[in-house]
């Protein structure tokens, strides 16, 4: 998982004036800049030397192996018009926006290292660009940006390279999420996700509750309970229950109307995840096989139903902008979508907070969340005849983006501007610690997927014949892909 960087965030939101990132900066090491021109871990306060919380990070940079480029062109292919997924790869210049320019700040830092230019592919679908060009032994595509169904579909078709042939790249380093390790099979690694990434923030699934309304409802923030342990599906249910009211009396519940919880088809898949269940494991030897504790997924499954379904207490439009004028209008007591959500309620008026998905239960030790398959994610094309070069500027890009573009993206696009308390910023940290990679679900042709979110949206309880329905078809496709992985030649 990303690290934690709650603190280091803390420090360099302290550095920003007007929620500014400064533009300018040693681009040789990624170090902020405070406004006297000296860095941050040379920066004093009260009379005593600030530590540097990317010392280690700035001390790997260094030990990378370097190649000089020669000031060309070191291209990277990117899926297109998703979210962030451009910008979290290439900006062309300092915009004053605070994530695009640490995003800029940390490619200038690698061209210089390297004696080479970052720029984007200008090729349409990455899929499609690195199979032609793995094809055609055309090595200009050094790095691509799937996402993390992409990345699955590129690695079974055998265009990759194993990330685990590089001593480059320190895949147990904090800038890689170590959940993605869940996706290694056969003891191969062909997509990585990590600080690289912001898209993998951007889909990430978490709540947001209404403080109007938890006052008015006389229910305390959920905080203490998160804190306690005592978040769980139950304690969730109980709070959205009696909230749903038919506003506007016409006899039946709309878009118009108040409810105890909101969110989008898919939503109901958080709590699945957030039981710690999956479809598909790894075994000793990191070969997948189907996991999911059917008698567990029912009684979650009976527990969201009753949520979701029995006397109104959520909605679920089919518009997403309609749950978020819901929500932004007081008529919904939870919010559960993806984080990038966050930005979309700055004008709300009405004070919000940030809670992790609920757990099982209370002996339950770690919340747990899930991204959608639009996250991007990182390959390295199985073409070019000194693929260590690239893994070496991709180890490079990952370390600054630790230094530069996460921080960015936590503490100041999300934790100062857009939530309303300090809570929020604790309770983000520990909705993000624990993401959960499933492959049951990135292979969508295993066809358990949305097993979950179906059966709830029908409001049927019947997980065991639906599953058990599945499994052979399931078993069919696992089995290819791992006969897929075995035959890869890296």
């Amino acid at each position: 998982m990303k690290q934690t960087i709650r603190t280091a965030a803390m420090l360099l939101a302290l550095l920003l004036a007007g929620e500014t990132l400064l533009s300018c900066g040693d681009t040789e090491t990624g170090k902020p800049m405070t406004e006297e021109g000296g860095t941050a871990a040379a920066s004093q306060t009260a009379g005593e030397e600030t530590v540097d919380p990317f010392a280690a990070a700035r001390a790997a940079f260094q030990e990378i192996p370097v190649s000089d480029l020669g000031g060309g062109e070191f291209v990277i292919a990117a899926q297109s018009g998703v979210g962030s997924s451009e910008d979290e790869i290439y900006i062309e210049e300092a915009t004053g926006d605070v994530i695009e320019d640490a995003v800029y700040m940390r490619n200038l830092a690698v061209n210089e290292r390297f004696n080479c230019k970052i720029t984007l592919s200008a090729q349409g679908d990455v899929n499609s660009a690195v199979k032609k060009a793995v094809t055609a032994g055309d090595d200009s595509i050094r790095l691509a940006f799937p996402n993390l169904a992409g990345g699955g579909s590129l690695a079974q078709a055998g265009v990759l390279r194993n990330f685990l042939d590089f001593k480059e790249i320190n895949l147990s380093a904090p800038w890689w999420d170590q959940g993605t390790a869940n996706l290694t099979i056969g003891g191969k690694v062909y997509f990585m996700m990590g600080d690289i990434n912001i898209l993998d923030n951007d889909v990430t699934y978490i709540l947001l509750f209404n403080k109007k309304l938890i006052a008015d409802a006389d229910i305390e923030e959920p905080y203490q309970l998160v804190r306690d342990g005592k978040w769980t599906i139950e304690m969730f249910g109980s709070m959205c229950r009696n909230i749903t009211a038919d506003i506007d009396g016409d006899g039946t519940f709309t878009e118009k109307d108040r409810y105890g919880y909101v969110t989008t088809g898919a939503g109901p898949n958080t709590f699945f995840y957030g039981s710690a269940m999956k479809y598909v494991e790894l075994d000793a030897e990191g070969t997948p096989y189907l996991t999911t504790d059917t008698e567990k997924a029912t009684d979650v499954l009976r527990q969201v139903v009753g949520i979701v379904k029995e006397n109104n207490p959520c909605y679920q439009p089919t518009d997403y902008n309609v749950g978020k004028t819901i929500f932004m209008e007081d008529r919904a007591l939870f919010y559960g979508e993806v984080l990038s959500y966050i930005i979309n309620l700055r004008a709300m008026e009405t004070s919000f907070g940030v809670l992790p998905i609920p757990k099982y239960d209370e002996a339950q030790k770690e919340y747990y969340t899930y991204c959608e398959n639009n996250a991007s994610t990182v390959v390295i094309p199985n073409v070019g005849a000194n693929p260590e070069i690239n893994a070496a500027v991709l180890e490079a890009m990952a370390i600054q983006s630790n230094i530069n573009v996460t921080p960015a993206y936590y503490e100041v696009a999300l934790e100062r501007k857009y939530t309303r308390d300090e809570e929020s910023t604790e309770m983000l940290d520990i909705a993000l610690a624990n993401r959960v990679y499933d492959i049951g679900r990135i292979y969508t042709n295993l066809g358990t997927a949305d097993i979950f979110s179906s059966l709830v949206n029908k409001g049927s309880l019947d997980f065991v014949s639906t599953y058990t329905k599945k499994e052979k078809g399931a078993l069919k496709a696992l089995s290819k892909i791992v006969d897929a992985f075995a035959s890869n030649d890296d």
